[in-house]
């Protein structure tokens, strides 16, 4: 995987860019609906993903030789557009975004996948390529298999069919709502929904970001997102410091995100609300 192309918002060529993956995992902040029909594995090696820990058992044994965890760093590329979709990722500690350059350089991201789902999944039910420029945004672990193997075993498996469904169902219906609030809402609802959700996915005790690269997610020059992060931090919502943004009062910025963290927040395996951190907690 090549480094970062896409600097402070504009498609370049670059050398790699590779920073530390964060090793120290945290408990899982996601609340898991139990889906009824699912045995859950006991293997000590079991994921942190979410995925895993609701494939049946049987399946989940018969895989898990296939599985190699891999460590991602931040900016590191899965999928470039129109590449084959030959590897699934299952993040446990990573986060990925997905991104779409515009007309005039600038990027947005259209998904954002941490340990609730899987990143290449389509793959599976077709030969489709990639259509997004597919990034590491916050570093960790993720496990990875060859889409060949997973489309092997999921379309002979009926038991896992109303897994995959959710997951994808959840997936759809996130970059349908993400077009929608890219359209309509403000940078600064945008902005601050975009770091709950990042927050919820995340397994550090802070926000590894760079302005730069918050600009690209949302798809705006720089100066706006320093304007905003000013403004936040001026009210006590945030702090940043070298290369880091620290949530300090939760509750103050779901008041000021947009209406659609909620959406963003239910299906797939993820309760609504998610479970929450005591107001004014500080990382």
């Amino acid at each position: 995987m090549r480094g970062n192309e896409i600097e402070q918002g504009y498609l370049t060529k670059g050398g790699p860019s590779r920073s530390p993956a964060m090793t120290t995992p945290r408990t899982n902040r996601y609340g898991l609906l139990s889906l009824g029909v699912y045995e859950a594995p006991t293997s000590t090696e079991l994921s942190g993903n979410a995925m895993m820990r609701h494939m049946p058992a049987s399946l989940y044994r018969k895989l898990q030789p296939h599985f190699k965890r891999v460590e991602l760093s931040l900016d590191d590329y899965l999928y470039r557009p129109d590449e084959d979709m030959d590897t699934v990722y299952f993040p446990e500690t990573t986060v990925i975004s997905e991104f779409q350059i515009l007309d005039d350089g600038r990027t947005i991201e259209v998904a954002m996948t941490g340990s609730e789902g899987a990143v290449g999944l389509l793959g599976v039910y077709s030969d489709c390529r990639a259509a997004s420029w597919t990034q590491v945004c916050a570093p960790g672990t993720a496990l990875k298999i060859q889409t060949e193997v997973l489309r092997r075993e999921f379309l002979s498996n009926e038991a896992v069919q109303p897994l995959v469904s959710k997951i994808l169902g959840s997936y759809i219906k996130q970059i349908s709502q993400k077009a929608a609030c890219n359209a309509h809402h403000s940078v600064e609802e945008r902005f601050c929904t975009w770091l709950l959700m990042l927050q919820d996915r995340s397994q550090g005790d802070r926000l590894r970001l760079t302005q730069e690269h918050i600009a690209r997610v949302l798809g705006v020059y720089r100066p706006s997102v320093t304007c905003i992060a000013q403004g936040l931090r001026d009210d006590g919502l945030i702090d940043y410091v070298r290369g880091y943004i620290i949530i300090l009062n939760r509750d103050k910025l779901e008041e000021r995100c947009c209406g659609c963290y909620t959406e963003f927040s239910r299906g797939g395996l993820i309760e609504a609300p998610i479970v929450r951190r005591a107001q004014n907690s500080v990382f």
